[in-house]
């Protein structure tokens, strides 16, 4: 390394980590909040203070720490938000420490880079402020990122023990993945690749030693993060559910097509969409150029953590939603980093061997390898403007509408075609069921899961003149003039004044 790099490296690195905290602190509590964050923040504030009956479904972990920021920052999101933004910032640093002695300086940066500064969004049309949708999955308090920072802080580690194969590595490796596994289960598919990282090197007696050690490790911490909800009853409880809800499916949405039961493709899907097409060449160029020039261990341990997750949730996971990808792309990111150096170095090869000053061969490897990386600039850039300007949308602004086109306050909402996220900012003032008494408003979503019904479509069409449109975002809403209300009555819909 020369005297002069020592300071472009800095500067650079500066600059990378500058554009990374305003993709992940910038506006954090603008967004629209999301139904399963919802339910993350106050089963959070609900376990710090002794209360553990709530979402039981998945492990304590994350939920204990979105808690305790909710005692540091106040009641709501904020707080939590501000802890997966943490997780996703140390994400990166992990990245680059993992990487940087087998792949450079730059090829360590370009991982924690596009790990933190291009789209993981929830669905493809995330730039349109107007559609609620995230940009960047780890914005919001959910359980992806802690169980995600944990996880790559577990294979960093157990690759750190192959330089002194120190017992205190495993010890690390197996607590991190612990407590990875003590947010979220996903990760628990993981251990092939701890066990992989000896196995790679043929350290055999390090694989003994240090496999029971991770073990214990990881088992303590997994004991410890549940030692106040009961330890073995609710582990039971959570995989009895767990079991049920894997074999029942779901329907769920790809590209405008409702399926009853998601494909095994889902994850992949969602992923294309929340990435876009873009970062789908830019990675995709990566890996492959990873697995073709001198693929070598950490291309080996690195393909092992990507196929162990991406088979789990193609192959074992019969449930899929827009954000479960998440937890796949630190090595996803890190593969295809690994790549693109490989690739400039091929070039770097190419030159000494030829003889030539400015061979043709090496030219253009270099100009690959650097122009293919830069594309990723383009929707970084995206991202940034986007986040820049970031709103509520939709549901998080439809009071105000209402209020503003005179709804009683005291009269409710009925959301058709549309999720239960309703529930998050209009619990106890609306219902998606048409039984459930007199409303003075509907509003039509874009969830064609859940399709307008005739009821619904001849009550809008025979009371147009009684009815005023307005369009939040992407809701259609009908309010009734004059404060009146519609009931369910023998099948139809009839106006009370």
């Amino acid at each position: 390394m020369s005297p002069r790099s020592s300071p472009l490296r800095a500067v650079v690195f500066v600059l990378v980590l500058a554009a990374s905290c305003f993709v992940l602190f910038w506006r954090l509590g603008a967004q629209t909040i999301m139904n399963d964050e919802q339910v993350y923040v106050t089963v959070g504030r609900e376990y710090v203070h002794g209360v553990f009956t709530g979402n039981t479904e998945h492990p304590p972990l994350a939920k204990f720490l979105f808690g305790g920021a909710q005692l540091l920052f106040g009641e709501g999101v904020l707080g939590p938000r501000v802890v997966a933004a943490l997780a996703v910032l140390a994400t990166g640093l992990l990245l680059f420490w993992w990487v940087r002695r087998p792949v450079g300086f730059w090829g360590a940066l370009l991982a924690a880079g596009l790990w933190w500064t291009t789209p993981r969004a929830i669905g493809a049309a995330w730039s349109d402020l107007g559609s609620g949708i995230g940009a960047r999955i780890d914005r919001f308090a959910l359980l992806e990122p802690v169980m995600v920072v944990f996880a790559v802080a577990a294979l960093a580690c157990a690759w750190a023990w192959t330089r002194d194969w120190r017992w205190w590595w495993p010890a690390l490796s197996g607590l991190c993945l612990g407590l990875s596994v003590s947010s979220k289960v996903t990760t628990a598919v993981l251990v092939v690749a701890l066990l992989a990282v000896p196995v790679v090197f043929g350290r055999w007696r390090a694989l003994l030693v240090g496999a029971p050690i991770a073990a214990v490790c990881g088992a303590a911490a997994v004991a410890l993060v549940y030692m106040p909800l009961g330890l073995l009853a609710p582990i039971q409880r959570m995989i009895a559910f767990q079991t049920a809800h894997n074999g029942g499916g779901h329907r769920t949405t790809i590209n405008g097509v409702v399926y009853l039961h998601p494909p095994w493709w889902a994850d992949l899907a969602f992923m294309a969409n929340g990435i876009g097409p873009v970062m789908v060449v830019v990675l995709g160029t990566g890996v492959v150029a990873a697995l073709v020039l001198r693929p070598d261990r950490l291309v080996a341990v690195l393909g092992t953590c990507l196929a162990a997750l991406v088979l789990f949730s193609t192959v074992v996971a019969h449930v899929a939603l827009p954000h479960y990808y998440d937890v796949w792309m630190p090595f996803l990111i890190a593969l295809a980093a690994v790549g693109f150096t490989r690739l400039a170095r091929a070039a770097d090869r190419v030159r000494r061997r030829t003889h030539v000053a400015r061979p043709v061969a090496g030219t253009v490897l270099r100009v690959v390898a650097t122009a293919v990386a830069l594309v990723a600039v383009l929707p970084a850039a995206t991202l940034a403007t986007t986040i820049a300007a970031a709103r509520p949308a939709g549901i998080a602004l439809l009071g105000e509408a209402l209020r503003e086109h005179g709804m009683p306050a005291d009269h409710r909402v009925l959301f058709v075609e549309y999720g239960s996220t309703w529930g998050v900012y209009f619990r106890g003032h609306a219902s998606a069921k048409p039984e459930d008494g007199a409303f003075g408003a509907i509003a039509v979503g874009p969830d064609i899961r859940y399709p307008v019904s005739d009821e619904v479509r001849t009550f809008l069409s025979e009371n147009r003149a009684a009815l005023d449109h307005v369009r939040v975002d992407y809701l259609d809403v009908w309010i009734l003039r004059d404060g009146a209300r519609f009931v369910q009555q023998d099948g139809r819909f009839v106006v009370q004044p």
